[in-house]
């Protein structure tokens, strides 16, 4: 037999009418895959990977509601990873994001992002990543915006884009793990003096931003809707993903006045471009 290591896996039981809110939750971690067990005594087990660090653990359990539980289970697996099966994401004709153990053959006009997500954060090719990743590079590349705020940066995909296009970016995120990830990977790309990261709160965000991106649970964004439209310059505009396809009036209602101007979905996942109501009707 060949090579094997130890791998972690984090799995939670929760009510069977919350198994999609808690396989959302799990998506929103950036991993790379969701496994939901048959339902058994009215409660669902799922399971992913988060990485073998105590922050990744940390991050994921914040993420769960109070009345989840969890735990982790070590198993001896090959040595041959997910690493092993991941390709290029292409998230526009003109964008793509690698993963940094990867090379690409491209034109000189496509936009080239590398990115190592750390174990635990987002590579770029999830749903609400890719498609965030083409309404930002869209909207940069048709108005040269100078300011992008990246709230909840994980991995750093969303600034680390907007940066390349440019722009100078402010990328946050609670988590301590994430900030090393965004910061290497703008290192990666070449890009460390345009992007600024921390651990600090939006409400903590002084200032105003000609774009600010979220990617980030619905329930989170209707939390922050006040900041996120605080810290919005008056022409600015506010991307917002994260959210179902079918299921997000209520985060546009908590975000109002800003009224939607672009909606792209992908695989029952939507990203949202909103404008303020006097811009969009200028």
């Amino acid at each position: 037999m060949g090579d094997a290591r130890t791998v972690r896996s984090f799995h939670v039981v929760v009510p069977e009418a919350e198994a999609e809110l808690a396989a959302d939750r799990l998506w929103q971690l950036g991993v790379e895959a969701v496994a939901v067990g048959e339902p058994a005594a009215g409660v669902v087990e799922l399971w992913t990977s988060v990485g073998e660090s105590e922050a990744s653990l940390e991050r994921a359990t914040e993420a769960l509601d109070a009345g989840w539980t969890w735990f982790v289970r070590d198993a001896v697996e090959p040595v041959r990873t997910w690493r092993d099966h991941a390709r290029p994401s292409w998230y526009c004709e003109r964008g793509v994001i690698v993963p940094a153990w990867l090379t690409v053959d491209v034109g000189p006009d496509v936009l080239v992002t590398s990115i190592d997500p750390e174990s635990s954060f987002g590579l770029g090719d999830h749903p609400t990543t890719a498609s965030a990743a083409a309404l930002l590079a869209a909207h940069v590349r048709a108005t040269g915006v100078t300011s992008v705020l990246d709230v909840g940066c994980g991995s750093g995909v969303l600034g680390i884009v907007a940066a390349q296009l440019g722009a100078t970016v402010r990328a946050i995120d609670i988590s301590a793990a994430a900030i090393e990830a965004t910061e290497a990977n703008a290192g990666r790309n070449g890009v460390s003096d345009r992007i600024t990261a921390d651990t600090a709160s939006i409400a903590e965000i002084g200032g105003r931003f000609d774009l600010v991106a979220a990617n980030i649970l619905a329930p989170v964004l209707i939390s922050m809707a006040a900041d996120l439209v605080r810290v919005l310059a008056p022409a600015g505009r506010l991307l917002i993903s994260g959210i179902l396809d079918d299921a997000h009036e209520h985060v546009l209602e908590a975000l109002a006045p800003l009224e939607v101007e672009t909606v792209r979905s992908d695989r029952g996942w939507a990203s949202v471009m909103l404008a303020p109501r006097a811009d969009r009707h200028a």
